[in-house]
């Protein structure tokens, strides 16, 4: 279903992806309004994922430093077995081809099959002048799918008008001011990071959910998941709180930061729910 979309969206329904697409539309008008708009490129022949809509492409500047990192095939089978892993959360499996029209792809040379296989993860980059465009690792499938909807969030907050550094709306904490990051943890970062930090991992979480609530999951992604999520759901915990305390909003902001915060309630309660049944017992940071 395609909802209009006025030129003011409603913020509360921007913090998670829509059912209806409603999000995905707004994104679009908001990237379309920007002084260089993002058009969409064509495959162009390379190889391609989500039915010929997404190009997998190398690159050679601005990606992962050598030797750790190399370029990777771009017709690797692990980007296919990641967009079957997304399929387990379908507003993210529909939004990621509308958003994004190229992955670029790498691989780091110190990850092998078997540690991959024990403990899936990923490296992956965006740049905040290159919408529709992510950089990531394929060496663990479920690691690549979540890279994917990573550097996806990360551009969904940007076109919202919240840069690393910076935003133009929805955050109003002063960028001189320091705060934990869920992520970076070995230094202080302003509001911005931190909510962009917290608000791609969320993503990255509600897939692991999704991944391990999916019906006819193979046991193997099953037990990948609570992995992950023994990882990620403390790291959002201590994200969460450290948001409920600082984040400071305008009147766009504090719409958008309400439905976020419940959102994040949501997923963070079924998180725990299934490291708990895992017998996992992880206290929260």
């Amino acid at each position: 279903m395609n909802v209009a979309v006025a030129i003011e969206p409603d913020w509360a329904r921007m913090a998670r992806p829509q059912a209806d697409g409603y999000d995905t539309r707004a994104i679009l008008d908001l990237v379309a309004q920007r002084r260089d708009p993002w058009r969409r490129r064509d495959a162009g022949g390379a190889p391609t994922l989500f039915g010929g809509r997404v190009a997998v492409r190398n690159r050679d500047f601005a990606g992962f430093a050598p030797p750790q990192f190399v370029p990777a095939p771009p017709d690797h089978p692990h980007l296919a077995e990641a967009e079957a892993i997304l399929s387990a959360w379908p507003e993210v499996a529909t939004q990621f081809p509308e958003l994004v029209d190229t992955v670029q792809v790498w691989s780091d040379t110190t990850q092998t099959a078997a540690v991959t296989a024990l403990r899936p993860g990923s490296s992956s980059h965006s740049i905040e002048e290159e919408f529709g465009t992510v950089m990531v690792t394929i060496d663990s499938p479920f690691g690549t799918a979540q890279a994917l909807v990573h550097e996806m969030a990360h551009h969904k907050l940007r076109a919202l008008g919240v840069s690393i550094e910076r935003a133009r709306r929805l955050v109003a904490n002063d960028p001189a001011d320091r705060y934990r990051s869920p992520i970076i943890v070995g230094r202080l970062r302003p509001m911005t990071a931190v909510l962009h930090a917290q608000y791609s991992f969320m993503h990255v979480t509600r897939l692991d959910v999704a991944v391990h609530d999916a019906p006819g999951t193979p046991d193997r992604l099953r037990a990948q998941a609570v992995y992950l999520l023994a990882r990620n759901v403390p790291r959002m915990e201590a994200g969460d709180e450290e948001l409920r305390r600082y984040l400071v909003t305008d009147a766009a902001g504090a719409r958008f930061a309400g439905a976020f915060l419940d959102w994040s309630a949501e997923v963070l309660g079924r998180g725990r729910a299934i490291l708990d049944a895992a017998g996992y017992g992880i206290p929260p940071l």
